[in-house]
C-alpha cells in the first residue's frame, strides 16, 4: 500500500472489532485509534478503568460521543496528512458519524473502507459476559447496552459495495483477517 488508506471497523459492541482491528494494525504495521481509548482519556481515566453507565448517559452521553469522534476524526486527520494509513476501532451507529470522516477520506483523496463486524447474538453474549470479567478490557459494552445499541444502529448503506467488507467474527481471527487482506490489497 504506497498511498495511505483509511480502514474503519464499525459494528456492534461485542462484535469482534476491537480485537480484529488490533490484529490487523500488527499485521500491517499501521497505527489504531480506539474510541474506547479516546473516550476514556478525554474524561481523565485509565482505558482499562470500567465505567458503566447507562445508554447514552455520563461517558456515553450524545455529547461525549460526539466530543469523543470528533477528537478521533482529528487524530485520523493527523496521520493521513503525515501520510500514514490508519485504522479507527469505533461503533459508528450513525450514519451521521461515518460521513464525517468518509468526507474527510473523500476531500483528502484517501481511499478507504469501512470493515462491518457482525456476529451470532448468541456468541455476543458470550463475548460480553467474558468481557466483564477482564481486567484488560477496555470497553465498557455490555448486554443491557448492546440490546438498546442494536436498536439504535443505522444500518451502513450509503458506500458503495467496493468500500464494504462485511466480516462474520464467528470464523476464526486468521480467516476473518485473510478475507480484509483479500479486499484491501485486491481493490
Amino acid at each position: 500500500m504506497d498511498k495511505p488508506i483509511l480502514i474503519i471497523f464499525a459494528g456492534l459492541i461485542g462484535t469482534g472489532k476491537s480485537t480484529l482491528s488490533k490484529t490487523l494494525s500488527k499485521k500491517l504495521d499501521i497505527p489504531i485509534i480506539s474510541s474506547d481509548i479516546v473516550r476514556k482519556e478525554l474524561s481523565g481515566i485509565s482505558p482499562t478503568e470500567h465505567k458503566y453507565e447507562d445508554f447514552e448517559k455520563g461517558i456515553y452521553s450524545k455529547e461525549f460521543t460526539d466530543k469523543t469522534y470528533k477528537e478521533i476524526f482529528k487524530k485520523a486527520e493527523e496521520f493521513l496528512m503525515k501520510g500514514s494509513s490508519v485504522i479507527i476501532d469505533a461503533s459508528f451507529k450513525k450514519k451521521s458519524q461515518r460521513k464525517m470522516i468518509l468526507d474527510l477520506a473523500v476531500e483528502m483523496g484517501i481511499r478507504y473502507f469501512i470493515i462491518e463486524t457482525i456476529c451470532k447474538d448468541e456468541e455476543i453474549k458470550k463475548r460480553l459476559n467474558y468481557r466483564l470479567k477482564s481486567k484488560r478490557a477496555t470497553s465498557d459494552g455490555r448486554l443491557e447496552i448492546y440490546d438498546k445499541q442494536k436498536k439504535d444502529f443505522d444500518v451502513i448503506n450509503e458506500i458503495d459495495r467496493d468500500s464494504h467488507i462485511i466480516i462474520d467474527t464467528t470464523k476464526p481471527i486468521d480467516v476473518c483477517i485473510e478475507k480484509i487482506l483479500e479486499r484491501l490489497i485486491h481493490d
